[in-house]
């Protein structure tokens, strides 16, 4: 029975329930050009393991929005994570996921929006766009689904 998804800010997993694991799916958002420390902290742990289970990883940054950022080759913040941790994930993508100006405290808001204006982004602060394409959320589930029921197998 898959473990149920767990917020890494709040809590992080006993290394024996990762070695247990069937598969390991990381959600990781980057905030400022890096992805979060809890993410990082982590991928230091499941890296340490002997053997570790097969990873799938998802990056959740705006850089994505853009076509062609989404894989591995074209989304330079997934690249870097995967090189920094000498990871070998068996499916690797970027989501674009949400801009909220509101959500954000005044001083997120303010670089945020700075970022947006150097990547030709939107920087109205009452600006609320979702740039997940929920198709390809759904691919990265069917995916792991796909890897889950090949190990399975005899």
């Amino acid at each position: 029975m898959p473990a149920p998804a767990q917020d890494l800010a709040v809590v992080q997993p006993a290394v024996s329930d990762l070695a247990a694991a069937a598969m390991v799916v990381l959600v990781a958002a980057v905030r400022y050009g890096r992805h979060l420390p809890e993410a990082d902290r982590f991928l230091e742990v499941y890296r340490s393991l002997p053997s570790p289970p097969p990873l799938a990883l998802a990056s959740v940054n705006l850089t994505a929005r853009k076509p062609g950022k989404t894989s591995v080759t074209g989304n330079t913040y997934l690249r870097k994570v995967i090189a920094r941790h000498r990871l070998a994930p068996a499916v690797a993508v970027a989501f674009a996921g949400r801009l909220d100006y509101q959500h954000y405290g005044w001083r997120d808001r303010w670089i945020i929006r700075f970022i947006m204006l150097l990547t030709g982004g939107p920087t109205d602060p009452t600006t609320c766009i979702e740039y997940t394409f929920w198709p390809a959320v759904d691919d990265f589930a069917a995916r792991i689904v796909e890897l889950l029921r090949r190990a399975a197998l005899p």
